[in-house]
């Protein structure tokens, strides 16, 4: 779990990984509303793909990424990486 200035690093959950969310706990709130800021949808790049008017959860502390990209990953890959962007964009990254 890392903040480096604009860019938070949370864990890729196995619940994460098969339904294609982004998921955080409570502890976390703070460092996620900083990339995403104080609203409902938020466009994301991920994997180079832009994704536009994603709905993020703050109840559940989730934003669904799309499955095919969580399930295709390889299991090495245990932490999902938000980078703060301009224009309101965040982009997601996986190591």
């Amino acid at each position: 779990m890392g903040t480096i200035g604009d860019e938070v690093s949370v864990p890729l959950s196995n619940t994460g990984r098969k339904y294609g969310y982004i998921t955080w706990r409570k502890k976390r709130d703070e460092d996620v509303s900083a990339i995403f800021g104080k609203t409902d949808s938020i466009d994301l790049e991920v994997g180079g793909k832009l994704q536009k008017n994603k709905r993020i959860d703050w109840e559940r502390r989730r934003i669904g990424i799309t499955y095919t990209v969580t399930r295709n990953l390889p299991k090495s890959i245990r932490r999902i990486h938000l980078q703060k962007s301009i224009n309101k964009k965040v982009i997601v990254y996986f190591k």
